[in-house]
């Protein structure tokens, strides 16, 4: 179990945040967990079709990803440039530093991480550049077209939860980031299968992500950075339908299978324009993914 004690300029600093890195970066630390999932299928893909080299020993690899690779937002909602800019610039002693310990922690359980140590040799600038440039290319491939839906599931969670924090305190927000955290006796636990104490005194952030399975808890060894927490983001079929629209939050859970407008018709007992208008509001916003086979034409929850 990981027992985070925050002090009390934590607490009164602790803050949400949205961040399109820390999703990528959610990819790389829990795609082994992952492999069978749709998410985990297609950023794997996105890896290969586009020779993304250095994520791909990442993915490989799998659990820590180095901190430079996620930079925490500094405002609530970070701007992807200014992510990736921020990436590319890391000072070199701090990538060198995390990727060496990045390659430690591998060592033990497997062969050396090729391509990563190739690119290292290359100089802690190099190595900079190339990762944003690749995080760059999987987010224009990958995330972008999906972030207008991700936006909305997580400005929905953390709506949710800032009632929460006004209704029962911060402790009830904290204790339900998921099945594996509570608040107890003034610190949170985070159930893990080893033990760790933590100290948090330069802040809390809260960052949900839609590709979460568990809360991921990062700590920075020089203290400078504040504790944050990456937590599964949850929206109900509730939440969505306030925001969808009740027929398009329908179609919208009924599309787990790929269907055709003519079966969304039939089964939800709507005009095919009807279907086929609001087909095409969801794909334009993200939430779906659209294939042809044939004359067919299927659409899938993204």
């Amino acid at each position: 179990m990981i027992r985070i004690e925050l002090s009390a300029p934590a607490l009164a600093s602790a803050r949400f945040g949205l961040s399109p890195l820390m999703e990528i970066g959610t990819v790389l630390n829990q795609w082994q967990g992952n492999r069978d999932a749709r998410w985990a299928r297609a950023a794997r893909d996105t890896v290969v079709r586009h020779d993304l080299r250095l994520l791909a020993g990442f993915l490989e690899h799998g659990g820590y990803v180095p901190d430079f690779l996620n930079p925490l937002p500094a405002g609530y909602d970070a701007d992807v440039e200014q992510e990736l800019h921020a990436v590319a610039t890391a000072a070199p002693e701090q990538v060198a530093a995390e990727v060496a310990g990045w390659v430690r922690g591998r060592l033990p359980s497997g062969p050396r991480p090729r391509p990563v140590l190739d690119f290292l040799e290359r100089g802690e600038a190099h190595f900079a550049h190339r990762a944003a440039d690749e995080l760059a290319r999987f987010w224009a491939e990958f995330l972008s077209p999906r972030w207008p839906a991700v936006h909305r599931r997580l400005e929905a969670d953390v709506d949710r939860r800032a009632r929460t924090a006004a209704r029962e305190g911060l402790g009830a927000v904290l204790g339900g980031l998921d099945g594996g955290t509570r608040w107890a006796g003034g610190a949170l636990e985070v159930s893990r299968p080893f033990d760790r104490d933590v100290r948090a005194t330069t802040g809390l952030l809260l960052l949900p992500s839609t590709l979460a399975g568990h809360v991921g808890v990062g700590v920075d060894p020089l203290g400078i950075r504040p504790v944050h927490l990456v937590y599964p983001a949850t929206a109900t079929d509730h939440d969505l339908a306030g925001v969808l629209g009740h027929t398009r939050n329908a179609l919208l859970l009924d599309l787990e299978t790929p269907r055709t407008t003519a079966e969304l018709a039939r089964r939800h007992h709507l005009a095919q324009s009807t279907v086929s208008y609001h087909l095409g509001r969801l794909h334009r916003a993200g939430m779906l993914t659209r294939t042809r086979t044939g004359t067919a034409v299927r659409y899938q929850r993204a």
